[in-house]
């Protein structure tokens, strides 16, 4: 490919002057050294750095540190602490088609692994108990993959911890996590 050297004189010719427009040295390291000036503290560098593409970021960084009124953490660190802000502040994420999808958390390895273990569970069975907690209202669903019988799937409810209070009228299940009397050790 042949670069085009007009389009390019053109280019450098209006950066030149707005660059003039703003009051500000038309020369790009002068002027990238004047911008950087106006940078007040770490967290107006973390917010300008974020608003600048991932392609562009380290660039962005190495022209920047050298000027700044302050001494600069490393980039990662503020690439860190965004990415925490973030995730705290539950800000929605931008989709591969450019729409807004909602906050989703990160997960670890096991509970990853427990999601897909439930998506092929969930396509693989042949039935469903869904429990309901009376008490808290939490709710699990377990497959029967297979052969399972409806008494397995039930058995393997029961080993998870969940609990059929039959004393009570209606009879009604509770999760692992709530309290019962009907508990082998419940106190």
């Amino acid at each position: 490919m042949i670069p085009d050297l007009g389009a390019s004189r053109n280019e450098a010719n209006f950066v030149q002057g707005m660059l003039k427009r703003y009051g500000l040295p038309t020369d790009i390291g002068g002027a990238i050294a004047a911008l950087a000036g106006t940078i007040r503290d770490h967290k107006h560098l973390e917010g300008l750095l974020t608003k600048t593409g991932a392609a562009d970021r380290q660039e962005l960084y190495d022209s920047l540190v050298p000027h700044l009124r302050f001494t600069a953490k490393p980039l990662d660190v503020y690439i860190a602490s965004a990415g925490q802000r973030a995730e705290r502040e539950q800000w929605p994420i931008l989709g591969p088609d450019g729409n807004l999808l909602p906050f989703k958390p990160a997960a670890d390895v096991s509970s990853v692994t427990k999601d897909v273990q439930d998506m092929l569970a969930s396509a693989m069975a042949k039935r469903t108990l869904t429990l309901t907690c009376s008490k808290c209202l939490h709710e699990e669903t377990f497959f029967a993959i297979g052969e399972e019988t409806r008494v397995a799937v039930v058995i393997r409810a029961r080993k998870a911890g969940w609990v059929y209070d039959y004393v009570s009228d209606p009879p009604r299940e509770i999760c692992p996590t709530c309290p019962t009397s009907m508990r082998p050790n419940a106190q």
